[in-house]
């Protein structure tokens, strides 16, 4: 690849990731759920990280509750197709702790299990419950909601936290599986994607500037990003009321969709988009 084409890969993705990477405040703080999205006191009833590969995410979570941002904390994930990321950074984990009786197997555990046994032993706290079967975005999702109902807690507000390529799915798949759950539609939800990244051409590769522990290789940060327009282009191949009905209606930009097609245009033919799949 020349340098001139990974550039333009580069500039292409960066559209594309801080589209799809919702945050609705500047900042995780009291201050800015009060002034950015306006919420009462700056606590929000329920913050959600929800499993995925990147480790780094645990570190969001800690932060939140360090600030006091919410009344409650939870952790959402089964085990499902981005699994594998986590399980390296677990494995990982274990052999440098030398104790492996304070992480659990990677080969067995949930997303779940392992974000909050990270939680606990780099930060000595634990959420308030955790959801441990679902296995893509839509059960998460529909889990969490059952996972509340069992709590009969009904928040009045929300963060959800999602690893960045998916966090704006995240939104969309809230927003349809609302409408079949009325008690929930009065919820206030905020995004806030776990990460936000840039590519650069550097020394004849594709690099981040600066990437949370774990993050994608850049090959799959691509086919992440590829992967999520395509899913949340409202046609009769996304999941969107034309197509599957898994989430609703999301509007993509005329110039992320102008980067989508630049960027698929780039890349090499088993690159250029990743299989649909939940």
């Amino acid at each position: 690849m020349d340098s001139k084409t990974g550039a333009r890969i580069a500039v292409c993705a960066n559209a594309i990731g801080e589209w799809l990477g919702v945050r609705d405040m500047r900042e995780l703080s009291v201050e800015s759920l009060q002034h950015d999205v306006g919420v009462t006191g700056g606590r929000v009833d329920l913050f959600v990280l929800f499993g995925g590969g990147v480790i780094g995410s645990v570190e969001v979570l800690a932060q939140a509750m360090e600030r006091g941002i919410a009344h409650e904390y939870a952790v959402v994930g089964g085990r499902g197709h981005a699994t594998y990321g986590l399980e390296r950074a677990i494995e990982r984990l274990r052999a440098e702790s030398g104790d492996s009786a304070c992480v659990p197997d990677p080969k067995t555990a949930s997303e779940a299990e392992m974000l909050a046994a990270v939680l606990r032993m780099r930060h000595g706290v634990a959420p308030d419950f955790l959801e441990t079967r679902s296995t893509n975005c839509g059960n998460n999702i529909e889990y969490l909601l059952d996972a509340l109902d069992e709590r009969e807690t009904v928040p009045k507000s929300v963060v959800l936290c999602q690893d960045a390529a998916m966090q704006r799915r995240m939104d969309a798949t809230w927003r349809r599986q609302v409408r079949d759950r009325p008690r929930y539609a009065g919820t206030h939800v905020i995004n806030w994607a776990s990460y936000r990244v840039k590519l650069v051409w550097r020394d004849d590769a594709l690099v981040y500037k600066a990437a949370p522990e774990g993050m994608w290789d850049p090959r799959r940060y691509l086919s992440l990003l590829l992967g999520d327009v395509a899913r949340l282009t409202d046609d009769e191949h996304g999941y969107g009321p034309r197509g599957a009905d898994f989430i609703d209606h999301v509007d993509v930009p005329e110039d992320v969709r102008d980067a989508w097609l630049e960027l698929r245009s780039l890349l090499p033919d088993d690159q250029r988009l990743v299989p649909i799949s939940p």
